[in-house]
């Protein structure tokens, strides 16, 4: 909010985080002579839909976006690398050549998305990348099999920060951390199901048609993103005003579009400027660039993931038995990530709630480089999914409640710290865990270890400057009798209403 208007450092309408009843901005004219309990149900009653129409839909795609993304992963333990006699540098040149693709249409897409149609633009993207998916079964030269990954990190660059996007204009913020958990989730339950999914593939798909069981793995899970997208289409809104689906009323709409407001000082979310205003006040925003290191250590954290199946390969079991050891540890995960984000929600707290997680990490990943033991090994691995995975959704919300207004900025700065994140991060990732060795990864394990301290440390870093803004903003408060983000009025950003904020941390 401090973008919108430059005023006094800290003077920004943030989340609240103290008890108490805040200041309401007048309801909707259609909704005016509705009581407090009819608004309460009608409220229950949009947060009911949006639980069974959006969230239920994003999330699948989304596990159909990390099955298409990572079944490379298990395609090489099913013999990916032998059919096409490409080596390892070339192999982890395809892993990272993905993400080159990936960074490169994060930040348009998520411009794009602010001024079409959410619903079709996201099914259309999902369909895309699910056919070179396929596509991808059909390479047979290591030139092949680049190209196929480079223009599939293409296609699912946008798909990421636009769901987040999109959520973040229907939920409130003591909504998203939970709901981004079970989106995330997806993550998690992908890596698992994808293993479960490829062992499968691998024990009775073999030489099926002539193919060998990995080109199978392609074609199945691609034909199957397809055939989701378009079945998903009808469940996933457009904004809150524009849209027009059979599960949501026009009054349901004005009571989201106006809790959200109420959140955010009154500021209407819009745009008042070009496209590229929203990139410039995300990136002249300092607090943007911490999420950035936030964000791109926690995904070093989590490097291990497109290396999983051969990592627990080292653990000397048959390739079917491998694929299903990779499902426990991320089921743990899952569970341990829903546990976190709800309480971290209850508490109204995100620092801590990200730096301990990370702490099990970093003891995990020791354990993997230092136990002999084979359940010793096994266990390290829960630790190290638990406790990288689980922090994710939090990065995320936390970002998107303390650079909330406007659209064009709140949408580039989720895009940027995703493209640093989930985008270069993996640059110099995809290099860590070489074939040679075996079976230790002493170098992508000390690099993650590292990741763990550097994301404990800036989320804690970032906790402090909030709380000394919210500090700040209290005592502007009470010297000078001015709500925290009335100045905005003086912006080119319409308000509503004013209402009294703080950041949550």
């Amino acid at each position: 909010m401090d973008d919108i208007a430059q005023t006094k450092p800290g003077t920004e309408a943030v989340e609240v985080v103290k008890p108490g009843p805040l200041q309401q901005l007048p309801l909707p004219a259609e909704l005016a002579s509705r009581g407090d309990e009819e608004i309460e149900m009608l409220e229950k009653g949009l947060v009911r839909r949006l639980d069974s129409c959006l969230l239920p839909s994003v999330v699948i795609l989304f596990l159909m976006n990390i099955l298409d993304r990572n079944n490379i992963a298990n395609a090489k333990i099913a013999g990916l690398t032998d059919t096409l006699g490409i080596t390892n540098t070339e192999y982890n040149t395809c892993l990272m050549i993905f993400y080159v693709g990936y960074i490169l249409t994060q930040v348009p897409s998520n411009l794009v998305i602010t001024k079409v149609k959410p619903s079709i633009y996201i099914g259309i993207v999902t369909a895309g990348w699910g056919i070179v998916s396929m596509c991808q079964a059909f390479t047979r030269t290591f030139a092949g099999l680049f190209m196929s990954r480079f223009v599939l990190g293409m296609i699912e660059g946008p798909f990421l920060p636009g769901v987040f996007f999109l959520m973040s204009c229907w939920y409130k913020r003591a909504e998203l951390p939970p709901r981004i958990a079970l989106l995330y989730g997806a993550n998690m339950l992908a890596s698992a199901f994808g293993g479960l999914i490829a062992a499968g593939i691998v024990a009775r798909m073999e030489g099926k048609m002539g193919r060998p069981a990995w080109e199978w793995l392609f074609i199945i899970e691609g034909s199957m993103t397809i055939a989701i997208a378009f079945i998903v289409i009808a469940f996933i809104p457009d904004y809150p005003g524009t849209t027009k689906r059979w599960w949501m009323s026009r009054e349901h709409q004005l009571l989201a579009d106006w809790r959200l407001r109420n959140e955010n000082a009154g500021l209407v979310d819009d745009d008042p400027e070009s496209l590229l205003w929203g990139v410039k006040q995300a990136l002249i925003d300092p607090k943007l660039y911490m999420f950035i290191v936030l964000q791109m250590s926690l995904l070093t954290a989590q490097s291990f993931n497109n290396f999983f199946p051969s990592i627990v390969g080292t653990l000397g079991y048959n390739d079917t038995i491998t694929l299903l050891l990779t499902a426990p540890p991320y089921g743990f995960a899952f569970f341990c990530s829903l546990a976190i984000s709800f309480h971290a929600a209850h508490k109204q707290e995100r620092g801590f709630h990200i730096a301990i997680p990370l702490l099990f990490a970093l003891l995990g990943n020791l354990l993997a480089m230092f136990v002999p033991s084979t359940g010793g090994r096994y266990f390290s691995m829960f630790l190290m999914t638990a406790g990288s995975y689980s922090p994710y959704n939090l990065c995320v919300s936390w970002l998107s409640s303390t650079l909330p207004r406007p659209k064009a900025k709140r949408a580039s700065a989720l895009a940027i710290m995703n493209l640093m994140g989930a985008g270069v991060a993996h640059f110099y990732t995809s290099y860590m865990f070489p074939d040679s060795q075996q079976p230790r990864y002493y170098a992508g394990g000390g690099v993650m270890s590292g990741a763990c301290l550097v994301c404990a440390l800036m989320a804690f870093g970032i906790k402090r400057r909030l709380k000394r803004q919210n500090a700040e903003i209290e005592k502007a408060e009470l010297e000078e009798g001015v709500l925290a983000g009335s100045s905005a009025i003086a912006g080119k950003t319409r308000v509503d209403g004013m209402v009294s904020f703080r950041y949550v941390h």
